[in-house]
Formats: structure tokens, C-alpha cells, sequence
């Protein structure tokens, strides 16, 4: 009996693992990005099966709910995405289903809504388990963005203060810093320049794509710049305090929030503290009751 489970043990995790292996997108070779870097032509390879399922997924629904802001933030395309969303929920679907089958290989028996019921509830929990990463990861990522982009503006406001351009100032300021935010920027910049268009107009596309207002602001106020002259310096340092004050406002937020939870486990200690000094007395006096 003890060899008969060790290897449907071993079919079964076999078969989980050709299956993650398929719906899984694999790593880059190291031959096609030495490839790149030689300016040579790679062949691509076939995307996976699972890839291939969202894209078709994709384009006969869609209208599927999708992050496209938060993907775009993060670098990400909706075919990976609603990949991930698919293998798992098939992983999901699979962990109830193979444990259920080793506790009947061992000889229990379980009525079957009962393990229909937990397959179906972790393939859905795990299904919502990229949007939940994703959101979380976006939030985190356009703060980060939000707090360069204040630097930026001050950036812009010292070069046009010191004689520069509108459009040689956003290109000068976005040379100096950096990190991600800046060379979003600066790549954005890059790709109007090459295309004959104002920046101003890649700025709040750019803003678009990634749903930060505030990138936008900036664009509209350099877009004035030849009607209000050195009006704008005013509004970018007004524009720069506004987003510091904003951040700082959710900074003490998420402080107070996390404040509030802390005392969560200290109350329970307590109140765990508490029932073990009168457990006794309580248990002394229902056995002389």
C-alpha cells in the first residue's frame, strides 16, 4: 500500500509539474540575448499555451476587466497577465483535487462537494490572486512615481528659471535624475523628439498610460509657456508643493492606519492575558458548584 501511494504520489506531482511547466511563460535563453547584444537576428520562439489562450481569450471577450494603466505602469502586456490569471487558477483547481486523491489512495473517505466545493473555491481565490499582486504592485510603483515626479518639477522650475527653453528644460531636468521614473521620462521625451511632436503632448500621453494626473499638470503647464512666460515658474512651484503636501498627507495616513492595527494584537494579548488569570477561578468554582 506504502508503494502504491509513493508513486501515484509521483505521477501526480509529475503531471503538476509538466503542466506549470507548459502554462508557465519560461526564462530568456542566454544564446538569444548574447544574440541581441550582437545585433544578430534570433528566431522567436512559439509563445506558450497558456499565452496563446489569453490572446484568443482576449480577443473574442473584450471586455474583460483589465489593468491596462497598471500594466503599462508595471511593464507588463494583458496576454502575460490573464496567462498568470489562467495557470492560477489551474493550480488553483488542482491542489484540492490532488489532495483529495492522496486521502482516498489512503484509504479515507470524503463526500464529493466536499473536495468540488474546495477545488472551486481555491481556483477562484487563486484566479483573483494576480489582480490583487497587480493593484498592489501599481500602488506602490505610481507612488515612487509620484515622488520623483515632484523632483522633476523642480527640475523644470531651476532650468527654466536659469534661461532655458520649455522643451530644453524638460530634457535637461529629466537628464539629471535618476532611476525608473525619470527614464519613463526621459524615453518619452526621446520618442517625441524623433517624432517631430511637442513633449508636452508625450508628457500627458505618457500620464495617460500610466494614470498619474499630476504628470499631466506638468504638461499643461509647459504648454503655456509661450503665452504666460514666467507666470509658469509660479504655478510649477505650486504645482511641486501641492504634490509634497498630498504625499505627506499619505504618509501620515498609512502611519495612523498601521498605528490603529498595531493595537489589534495588543488588545488580544490582553484579552487573552486576562482570561488566564480568572480561567482558574472560574474552573474552581464550577467544580465546586
Amino acid at each position: 500500500m506504502n508503494i502504491e501511494l509513493a508513486v501515484a504520489g509521483a505521477l501526480i506531482g509529475l503531471g503538476c509539474f509538466a503542466a506549470a511547466r507548459e502554462l508557465l511563460p519560461a526564462s530568456p535563453r542566454l544564446n538569444a540575448a548574447l544574440s541581441r547584444l550582437d545585433g544578430g537576428q534570433e528566431p522567436q520562439p512559439s509563445p506558450p499555451a497558456a499565452k496563446n489562450l489569453a490572446r484568443r481569450l482576449l480577443a473574442v471577450a473584450p471586455w474583460l476587466p483589465v489593468p491596462a494603466a497598471d500594466l503599462r505602469l508595471l511593464g507588463q502586456d494583458a496576454e502575460t497577465w490573464v496567462a498568470a490569471k489562467i495557470g492560477c487558477g489551474v493550480l488553483g483547481l488542482g491542489i484540492p483535487a490532488l489532495l483529495s486523491g492522496l486521502v482516498a489512495l489512503a484509504g479515507a473517505q470524503a463526500a464529493w462537494p466536499l473536495p468540488v466545493a474546495a477545488s472551486l473555491a481555491a481556483g477562484a481565490a487563486c484566479f483573483m490572486a494576480p489582480d490583487l499582486v497587480t493593484r498592489a504592485s501599481a500602488v506602490r510603483r505610481r507612488g515612487d512615481f509620484r515622488l520623483a515626479l515632484t523632483s522633476y518639477v523642480d527640475l523644470v522650475a531651476l532650468e527654466l528659471g536659469a534661461g532655458a527653453a520649455p522643451t530644453e528644460a524638460l530634457e535637461e531636468a529629466a537628464a539629471l535624475g535618476g532611476g525608473w521614473p525619470f527614464a519613463r521620462i526621459r524615453s518619452a521625451l526621446a520618442d517625441a523628439r524623433r517624432a517631430r511632436a511637442s513633449p508636452w503632448l508625450a508628457l500627458e500621453q505618457l500620464a495617460r498610460q500610466i494614470g498619474v494626473p499630476d504628470l499631466a499638470d506638468l504638461a499643461a503647464i509647459t504648454a503655456s509657456a509661450g503665452q504666460e512666460g514666467a507666470k509658469i515658474l509660479n504655478a510649477l512651484m505650486s504645482l511641486a508643493a501641492t504634490m509634497r503636501s498630498r504625499e505627506l498627507a499619505a504618509t501620515q495616513a498609512k502611519g495612523a492606519s498601521r498605528t490603529t492595527i498595531m493595537t489589534i494584537p495588543i488588545a488580544i494579548a490582553a484579552g487573552g492575558f486576562l482570561v488566564l488569570l480568572i480561567f482558574p477561578a472560574l474552573y474552581r468554582g464550577f467544580l465546586t458548584g
